[in-house]
């Protein structure tokens, strides 16, 4: 069986390999200047929006939003042997766009950015191009497989992607790994730049070839946003473990502007501060940026919230240093939140989404007994749309969970 490469936009061309296994590589993200950016006018569309810091939002939201824009088919009408670009089914680039989005709102901005077709039916000949080709460029020679003049348009203002195509395309942007130029996270930067309103996507799917993506990045601004100031990634409030720069490791803390030279990161867990290994600095994509890897994050689904404090201190904005304070909690937006109060009678009320179906509510008399915790014998009843129990106050301390088998 053959195996193959995985490359994410690399900067310089690179040959497909078959018969080699090595992992998923990055290069460096289009550089952008104030040339560039083309202001638009605000248009009106449905936006993505979450309150961070409300956990159950953020869990509606993963399971609404980011769930909904996966699985779905391409519906891709072009052919790589003829070089016919095609097009993606409507849902297709609608699911692109909404992970855009999904990512833009966690990260506290607008997630409002559409989809303009004359840059997507160029960006759909840069696809093709990196598909046909089996490699990546941001300035793609003539003499590539399926050239156009517009494809090598899109493909320098564009992230690029091979291996992946719409909505996990825009995860790998967002992890940002590999080493050389992506140490800044610059394709995450764009995804994030806050005064973004309009890209380009194309998406040729894997089916019989490479997939890639092209994400028309660079040019479609209109006015900033007064909030937020700065943006982080991972973001303050309550984020799903399954959107973590797991891959990379790589936290980033980007302000308009301002100087990171003498700026530091600190990460603290359970009052233990983290090692933090600061990247490289590179200016130009997007906002100035400071990039760090603290070490010690778990990379897999938490037992329980798991919360980390950060500092990002001596950041120089307007001539004046300023320290930023926030705190990021990873969840695990799969298993519903236990809510208990007291009832009358000497009892606990005990309640969950009624969405969340598959558990059953157990106890135990040591937190950190993992053998022994066993069902409760309650039938819960459903009251505005939440399950509710109703136990007796033990004498002894008890400990409650959900659990599925």
């Amino acid at each position: 069986m053959k195996k193959w490469t995985f490359l994410l936009d690399v900067g310089v061309s690179l040959v497909l390999v078959s018969g080699v296994s090595r992992a998923q590589e990055l290069g460096p993200p289009p550089l952008g200047n104030d040339a560039d950016f083309v202001p638009v006018s605000p248009r009106s569309l449905k936006v993505v929006t979450v309150n961070p810091t409300d956990r159950a939002e953020v869990v509606q939201l993963y399971q609404t939003s980011y769930q909904a824009s996966q699985g779905i088919m391409p519906g891709w009408t072009g052919n790589r042997s003829t070089c016919t670009a095609g097009t993606t089914s409507q849902a297709y680039a609608d699911a692109t766009i909404l992970r855009v989005n999904y990512f833009r709102a966690m990260a506290g901005l607008p997630g409002d950015v559409i989809l303009t077709n004359a840059w997507s039916l160029k960006a759909q000949d840069a696809a093709l191009m990196m598909s046909a080709q089996g490699a990546l460029s941001h300035s793609p020679a003539t003499n590539w497989s399926c050239y156009t003049a517009g494809g090598a348009e899109a493909a320098g203002k564009s992230n690029l992607a091979l291996g992946a195509d719409a909505a996990a395309a825009i995860d790998l942007y967002m992890d940002d790994p590999g080493s050389g130029g992506n140490a800044a996270v610059g394709h995450r930067r764009w995804v994030l730049y806050p005064p973004t309103k309009v890209m380009g996507a194309g998406n040729i799917p894997a089916s019989g070839g490479w997939a890639a993506n092209d994400l028309w990045v660079i040019g479609g601004s209109g006015a900033r946003p007064s909030q937020p100031a700065w943006v982080a990634w991972p973001p303050p409030g309550y984020i799903p473990w399954q959107i973590m720069p797991r891959s990379s490791g790589r936290w980033s803390f980007s302000y308009p502007g301002a100087t990171f030279a003498g700026a530091a990161v600190f990460v603290q867990h359970a009052g233990t501060n983290l090692p933090v290994t600061l990247e490289t600095q590179a200016q130009g994509y997007g906002d100035n940026t400071i990039v760090c890897v603290p070490h010690g994050v778990p990379t897999g689904a938490p037992g329980g919230d798991l919360s980390f404090s950060v500092t990002v201190s001596n950041v120089v904005v307007s001539g004046q240093a300023r320290a930023f304070n926030y705190t990021v909690t990873v969840i695990d937006p799969d298993v519903p939140v236990l809510a208990i109060r007291l009832a009358p009678a000497n009892s606990l009320a005990m309640s969950w989404p009624s969405t969340s179906t598959g558990y059953s509510l157990q106890q135990n008399s040591l937190a950190r007994n993992s053998s022994g915790w066993t069902n409760v014998a309650v039938t819960p009843t459903v009251i505005s749309n939440r399950y509710v129990v109703t136990v007796p106050i033990a004498s002894a301390p008890r400990y409650y969970r959900l659990s599925k088998p």
